[in-house]
């Protein structure tokens, strides 16, 4: 008699067991999960460990036919989604439970920080988007992503984006294809930034924090969403408006929206006016957080910035309900702000967007002396004083800024070879915000015509040197303005000059084309060719090279420029000499490394016929 054994039934358990792998994936399930009280504005509490009574819920669902839509049509699929987060959530904080622990029927997580305002609906879908959670999802990225910025030790957050210091980004938009990206075909080529993949995008967010006083007609406040297609664009604004718990059975909300996470959904200004305008005892323009512009990541891009190397972000998994909350109460402290409570209304808006930045840190548990402690103080301290810099200009926008025209007296005559210029001291908001190379500088004038003065910043030495002379230190290059010479010398710099400055890509592109380089003797060029005079003063001779080269060797100088002395420089006791007259002579000793100085770049100020400067009332 041949005996068999049944075997429990193994779909439902092997169901179950797809479905606690799966959710795991690229996340780092060993993380803390916290919740967040919103009845207490910046608490944060653990789930409690005690046991509760919970409605059995299905873990694995049937798909309906097709694919799943990001649609406010299909709710079912919605739910889904969110009780999917929900349950990954909860595996942040618990970990992989136990396949004998009836998983089934333990894996909605309650809403236990809520307050009553939040339950007081019995429908079990609108309880299911009041579920709360908070936890780091780094690198995962998704759709209702909240991204938190971490100062880094590079300084692009202090000279040229100083918008992305203490930023909050909410992720609107993931590319099916991150690896490649999608084509960039809504933003004009003159905006998008240099760089591998270029005119490509993986990823897209809204700048969360950063409110201003500017208002549409009607009432719509505007905050600035990012430098593409923003407020400042000559190209148009696009603007995206925000929405939470609009009623869901209104066609018109369901076809104009697009989900995020949970009851957060977004649509363009358009769509939102046009509803607030056909039903206006049902929507108004408070119903909606407006943002102009926005920001995208190149493919590739925010993994890099997010990696071991840079650890600029933290990606955060939050609930629809925290995100609004967050942002209403950000809304709630600038209008504060902008009904003159507050004497400096950008640093009031700022300070309201950096708390919004510090809450979401605290949520997963991290505090704002652990997410700056890669800073040194000077350095954090200069940091948030461009910030502010930044925020005095576009946060709290001048309206009815009035300027008066002052016409200079021509001062040209003081000006020529030779002639020492010291940037004045403070520095405008200007010169810190577009051209921060010049602060605290000292420029030597090199050339003066008609069209333009040209000069060379003397004290920004760089991590970088030519090797002139075998056996002997090499000569360190310094910086000398952002305009490469060849350029300067045949002119083509006023190509390149289209008013935009979408060609600067960085402030000190000097420092970043040498910096941590040695120049090889061999890598230099030698050219006795002869052709018109493009820059230096008395000389015929071309020379192609890509540094300016100056000695204070008067022997030397006195042989002139025929001699190979170079071109003295007014009075002073400084000469500016031809390259390869410059290594000749230190090869053959009778000009020391020490009286030798080698520039990359200069400065140029183009002139016009009339100086003016526009003066603050």
């Amino acid at each position: 008699m041949i005996m068999v054994k049944l075997q429990p039934p193994l779909p439902t358990r092997a169901l179950r067991l797809l479905a606690v792998i799966v959710a795991t994936l690229s996340l780092p399930w060993y993380q803390p999960l916290y919740t967040y009280n919103h009845s207490s504005r910046g608490a944060v509490h653990a789930f409690s460990s005690a046991p509760r009574q919970r409605e059995r819920s299905s873990v694995v669902r049937r798909r309906k036919n097709g694919p799943l839509s990001n649609s406010i049509n299909d709710n079912d699929d919605d739910h889904d989604k969110e009780e999917w987060r929900a349950f990954r959530a909860r595996l942040v904080q618990n970990g992989l439970p136990s396949l004998d622990n009836n998983l089934a029927g333990n894996t909605e997580i309650d809403d236990t920080s809520s307050s009553s305002s939040d339950t007081t609906s019995n429908n079990k879908n609108t309880k299911r988007h009041n579920v709360r959670y908070a936890h780091e999802s780094t690198p995962l990225v998704e759709v209702g992503s909240i991204l938190v910025s971490i100062p880094t030790t590079d300084l692009c957050q202090g000279l040229e984006q100083q918008y992305w210091h203490r930023s909050v980004v909410l992720i609107t938009k993931v590319s099916d294809n991150v690896a490649n990206g999608n084509v960039e075909d809504t933003v004009p080529e003159e905006q998008l930034a240099q760089g591998r993949n270029r005119g490509r995008w993986s990823y897209r967010g809204l700048l969360l924090n950063r409110c201003t006083n500017l208002l549409l007609e009607d009432g719509w406040r505007i905050q600035r969403g990012g430098d593409l297609l923003g407020l400042d664009s000559s190209d148009g604004t696009e603007y995206l408006c925000l929405h939470h718990d609009l009623d869901r059975s209104d066609s018109n909300v369901r076809d104009a929206s697009t989900k995020l996470v949970g009851n957060l959904y977004y649509m363009t200004l358009a769509d939102a006016q046009n509803l607030c305008k056909n039903d206006p005892s049902k929507y108004h323009a408070t119903d909606f957080l407006t943002f102009g512009g926005f920001s995208s990541w190149r493919p590739g891009q925010l993994e890099l910035e997010m990696g071991d190397s840079r650890n600029e972000w933290l990606a955060l998994s939050v609930d629809g309900q925290s995100i609004w909350d967050e942002l209403q109460w950000q809304k709630s402290q600038s209008q504060i702000v902008l009904n003159g409570r507050e004497k400096d209304a950008a640093c009031g808006l700022l300070e309201a967007g950096t708390d919004v930045w510090r809450t979401f840190l605290n949520k997963i548990h991290v505090s704002e002396s652990k997410a700056i402690q890669r800073l040194p103080a000077g350095q954090l301290q200069f940091y948030d004083r461009m910030l502010e810099v930044w925020a005095d200009d576009y946060l709290n926008v001048k309206k009815d800024q009035k300027s008066s025209v002052t016409t200079l007296s021509d001062s040209s005559g003081q000006i020529g070879p030779g002639t020492l210029v010291r940037a004045k001291s403070p520095p405008s908001n200007d010169m810190l915000l577009y051209d921060a190379e010049f602060i605290r500088s000292l420029v030597l004038v090199l050339d003066d015509t008609p069209d333009a003065t040209v000069g060379i910043i003397l004290n920004h030495p760089m991590s970088a040197a030519i090797e002139c002379k075998s056996e002997e230190d090499p000569l360190p290059l310094r910086y000398g303005g952002p305009i490469d010479v060849p350029s300067w010398k045949d002119g083509s710099y006023r190509e390149d000059d289209s008013g935009d400055d979408e060609n600067d890509d960085d402030v000190y592109e000097g420092f970043l084309e040498y910096q941590d380089n040695d120049v090889a003797f061999d890598d230099l060029v030698f050219d006795d060719g002869r052709e018109e005079d493009l820059g230096y003063a008395d000389s015929t001779d071309d020379d192609d090279s890509s540094f300016i080269w100056i000695h204070r060797d008067a022997a030397l100088g006195s042989r002139g420029v025929n001699g190979g002395g170079g071109t003295q420089l007014g009075t002073l006791n400084l000469w500016l000499i031809k390259e390869d007259d410059a290594l000749e002579s230190l090869q053959s000793g009778f000009l020391r490394l020490e009286d030798v100085m080698v520039f990359s770049g200069v400065c140029i100020w183009e002139k016009v016929l009339i100086l003016e400067r526009a003066v603050e009332d």
